[in-house]
């Protein structure tokens, strides 16, 4: 059976065959994977509330993040080439109320030949694993994906715009759904990837700010792993339409590679759309008539270009993110977030340096909430409008709410983040090497819940094997 299926994919895809193919060697498993550690010294701003409560943050601490890879192929009698990649997280990610631990980062089959390559199961979308931009020389951050982060954890969870000072690529929020992804083979320099997603059950967080937005359907079962859309290995079916959560997520990009003698030129492009579906019932997670925020179909894209000469690469990026929610119903005012990054890295023999900038801004036409007091030991954050000392948001939108006014309302203007990055590496020997530097990040906004700095040196090293 699992001869036939394969055999059967690759009649799919590539359209080369009447019948499966019997594989010359069968699959043959290895194991791969990276690790990465930094000690980190820097400052972290401390969180207020208006009641002088407060947290603060240690300024020293070690960081870690690691995989494993099992990944395995064959070529087929008719030339296409049929594996599957399981990769193990080599830490403890956050294990959440539930205390289950996703152990399991991506898992995927995959296929290709002179006909392109295609992706089912648990991965990053096409569009964004294409992405040419500002480049980077700290091994973990950079404006791809971070591995790593320091931040002020209250203004990194409320501002809307600080996600997009952690990666400018496109489909970010997406990332380790279930999917199909298809690569066309490169003609003339030019590369087109598209990709499919039943379901997105995306994180709340910096996403969607500080006014209660949340999808359905959340983290059901164990640690989420039962929710249809979680973004990592799963095996889940019938999955509701009616959630409050997003689905169908379509993405496409392209990228363009050439050398003009000894000038290196790469171009990218992307957009995505992720459609949303209401629920039958009155969900103020996703739609709240008392402040006006709500959540609706998610669009984004990305551009980049950058350049290469002598060892020297200098490239950025601008990109677009509504971040799956609508324009406020009182203020009529978006909640997208616009960004861009530049950056210039140099390699010469073993090393890379490298500085770059990633700058975000959000409309914030939902507006930010105000920290009235901050629990201690738990840190917990309760909000203008959550029951506390300043009630619970009333009255009727553009004649008594207190919302938009009162000493307790939400405050409004852009909500706004900023990097400035500084990184190296040293390569020891294949597969080894030391890296470092240091970073400034800040945020702000017109209220406490969005607004904090942090400044960090890094030293560590990364090996892949």
């Amino acid at each position: 059976m699992k001869k036939l299926l394969l055999g059967s994919t690759a009649l799919v895809v590539g359209g080369l065959m009447a019948a499966p193919a019997m594989a010359a060697d069968p699959i043959k498993v290895g194991v791969g994977g990276y690790y990465t550690f930094y000690a980190v010294a820097g400052g972290i701003s401390s969180s207020y509330a208006t009641n002088g409560t407060s947290t603060q943050y240690k300024g020293l601490f070690f960081q870690q993040e690691g995989e494993i890879h099992f990944i395995g192929q064959t070529k087929l009698d008719n030339g296409t080439s049929v594996g599957v990649n399981v990769e193990l997280e080599a830490w403890n990610p956050n294990a959440g109320a539930t205390g289950s631990v996703a152990t399991i980062d991506e898992a995927f089959l995959f296929s290709f030949g002179d006909w392109g390559r295609v992706e089912f199961g648990s991965r990053d979308a096409a569009s964004y694993r294409m992405y040419y931009g500002a480049p980077s020389a700290l091994i973990g951050y950079g404006a791809i994906q971070h591995n790593h982060n320091v931040a002020n954890i209250m203004s990194s969870t409320f501002n809307k715009a600080y996600f997009h000072t952690t990666t400018a690529t496109n489909t970010a929020a997406w990332q380790d759904t279930q999917r199909i992804n298809y690569f066309t083979p490169r003609f003339q320099g030019l590369q087109i990837g598209v990709g499919y997603t039943p379901k997105i059950n995306a994180p709340s967080g910096s996403i969607y700010g500080s006014t209660g937005l949340a999808t359905g359907p959340g983290a059901l079962g164990s640690g989420g792993f039962g929710a249809c859309g979680f973004a990592g290995a799963s095996n889940v079916g019938a999955c509701a339409i009616n959630d409050y959560a997003y689905q169908d997520g379509f993405d496409i990009g392209a990228n363009y590679l050439n050398k003009f003698g000894d000038v290196t030129v790469a171009a990218y492009g992307s957009f995505a759309y992720a459609a949303f579906n209401p629920g039958y019932g009155a969900n103020a997670g996703a739609a709240n008539q008392i402040t006006g925020s709500n959540l609706a179909a998610w669009t984004m894209w990305t551009a980049g270009l950058q350049f290469g000469y002598k060892g020297i690469t200098l490239g950025g990026s601008i990109g677009y993110d509504n971040q799956g929610m609508g324009s406020n119903y009182y203020t009529g005012v978006d909640n997208a977030t616009r960004f861009a990054s530049a950056g210039i890295m140099y390699e010469t023999g073993p090393w890379q340096v490298s500085f770059m900038w990633m700058g975000a801004v959000n409309s914030n036409g939902n507006g930010s909430n105000t920290v009235q007091s901050i629990a201690s030991g738990t840190n917990a954050a309760t909000f203008n409008g959550s029951g506390g000392a300043a009630g619970t948001f009333t009255g009727t939108p553009g004649v008594n709410s207190t919302v938009f006014s009162g000493p307790f309302a939400l405050a409004f203007g852009a909500e706004t983040a900023n990097k400035f990055e500084l990184g190296a590496n040293y390569a020891l020997g294949p597969g080894v090497k030391l890296t470092g530097g240091a970073f400034i990040n800040n945020q702000s906004g017109p209220s406490n819940a969005v607004t904090g700095n942090t400044w960090a040196i890094l030293m560590g090293m990364d090996v892949r094997f």
